[in-house]
């Protein structure tokens, strides 16, 4: 990014059981805190039924880092598979010249 472009922020309002945050962030990013913010609440209402609230907090915010653990590795592995691609194919066509 350009160092002389300024990022543009909005504030997105995020509340965790009876307090409120507006938390400033890049517009581009927008979407990932709306979405990410909807998936929590959805874990921490599942872990509500069978613990206290801040249990639940706490039991969501658990399985979004594992979640997010998950991709990464899910990543990491097409990343390999991918190179492994690249160099075959570069194999191919050094032979083929």
């Amino acid at each position: 990014m350009d160092k002389n472009r300024q990022e543009t922020y909005k504030n997105v309002f995020i509340k965790i059981l009876d307090k409120g945050f507006n938390l400033s962030v890049p517009v581009d990013q927008v979407s990932f805190y709306e979405d990410g913010y909807a998936t929590f609440l959805q874990k921490v209402e599942h872990h509500k039924k069978k613990h206290l609230p801040e249990e639940a907090v706490a039991l969501a915010s658990i399985d979004c880092m594992v979640a997010l653990q998950k991709s990464q590795n899910q990543l990491k592995i097409m990343i390999a598979a991918l190179e492994e691609q690249m160099d075959d194919l570069d194999t191919t066509l050094l032979e083929a010249l």
